[in-house]
């Protein structure tokens, strides 16, 4: 392989990207306009003041007490209180609240008495976030109402207060979340948004090149320049997309990271060679899927409905054991797929090499196997 004709075809590929608008759009504007925008909807990072409504059939001291205590928690906001089921269906339907909570007749009667009353939460689980959330909020604020007033009435009975804990809780859950303890939405998704918006951003620019040169028929002249090899070539034309790309990520997980309060708790090492083989892997990924494109408006045509696909199939939002099998097979060809496996459990969990070898095994193969792949298409492309 000769170094001048690699320095040469990357010199030709910054001349391409500086002459043609929508590739400098997509290389330097969006993805700075993306991370902003996505980053901000999801900077509170968890939701807060959900609107709940509230039926009150008891109208009691102790149902009154656990209104104003839902009100109070940071996760709940009781915007209406309705005498009956369907007005506060209407709530629900009209989307002024996220759930009903119903308290029913003789309610503080039954917790002063020992028996057991059900307090009824209908939730709209057609959108999952909020419902869970109110669940467990409404749970949170239910139980701890209980509790205090069946530790009064153990009390009321000559127990004294260790004998009534014991009495109202025998069995005690201590449960602590590993990682992400804020259980925020925005932690778990802001990360896998990052790796997306890099990814996307660069297939997208790549492939409009290589589109290009078959659109302006100028693969003879990569051909020439990269001194007759298509390594050369590949390599060359790859290699301003693997500098720009590294100084991106550099750049966000130093600034994008601190602006949205992200951690890197692993092995930067480790992340470093993730990038790198991910990077590489990307590239000859996207000079092999464009050549198949003679107009670059055809590569963004095919690669805008990429986006989606593309991050359902890496195991991110959905895990990939829990795909059908055919699927499974096809996300380990795609660089993606490792990648979101790793960088969350380096970046959030604090993963080191021992952790995650067999990963970057799998991406080094993949890297590997495109780049050859890229090679093999550049070499047909230039001798047809």
């Amino acid at each position: 392989m000769s170094w001048r004709n690699l320095v040469a075809v990357f010199w030709r590929e910054t001349e391409i990207i500086r002459h043609d608008r929508n590739i400098v759009i997509v290389l330097l504007l969006a993805p700075a306009i993306y991370a902003l925008f996505l980053g901000t909807i999801f900077n509170n990072k968890i939701e807060t003041n959900v609107p709940i409504v509230v039926i009150d059939n008891d109208r009691t001291a102790i149902s009154r007490t656990l209104i104003r205590s839902f009100d109070s928690h940071q996760l709940l906001l009781v915007t209406e209180i309705e005498p009956d089921f369907e007005s506060a269906k209407e709530g629900i339907i009209e989307s002024r609240a996220q759930a009903i909570v119903y308290i029913p007749k003789h309610f503080e009667d039954a917790l002063k008495s020992g028996r057991m009353v059900n307090l009824e939460v209908y939730l709209n689980t057609a959108r999952f976030l909020p419902s869970n959330d109110i669940n467990k909020a409404v749970n949170e604020v239910a139980l701890t109402i209980a509790a205090g007033i069946r530790l009064k009435y153990f009390q009321t009975k000559g127990l004294n207060t260790e004998q009534a804990k014991e009495l109202v809780q025998p069995l005690s859950g201590d449960i602590r979340s590993l990682f992400n303890v804020s259980e925020s939405y925005g932690d778990f998704l802001l990360p896998g948004l990052f790796i997306l918006i890099l990814q996307q951003t660069l297939l997208f620019g790549l492939s409009l090149s290589v589109a290009r040169e078959r659109e302006m028929k100028t693969l003879a002249s990569l051909n020439t320049v990269s001194g007759g090899s298509s390594l050369v070539a590949v390599l060359g034309k790859g290699a301003p997309y693997f500098l720009l790309y590294g100084s991106y990520t550099i750049f966000s997980l130093v600034v994008f990271f601190s602006l949205f309060s992200l951690n890197v708790l692993g092995s930067m090492s480790a992340l470093a060679v993730l990038m790198v083989l991910f990077l590489i892997a990307i590239i000859g990924f996207a000079v092999f899927v464009s050549s198949f494109f003679k107009q670059e408006i055809q590569a963004l045509q095919f690669l805008v409905f990429s986006s989606m696909p593309l991050f359902l199939l890496s195991g991110y939002s959905w895990p990939v054991w829990a795909m059908p099998w055919p699927l499974r097979m096809t996300t380990q060809l795609l660089p993606s797929t490792p990648l979101f496996q790793v960088f969350v459990r380096v970046t959030q969990m604090g993963a080191g090499w021992q952790h995650i070898w067999l990963d970057l095994l799998h991406l080094l193969i993949l890297a590997i196997g495109w780049i050859a792949l890229a090679q093999w298409r550049i070499r047909h492309l230039s001798k047809s």
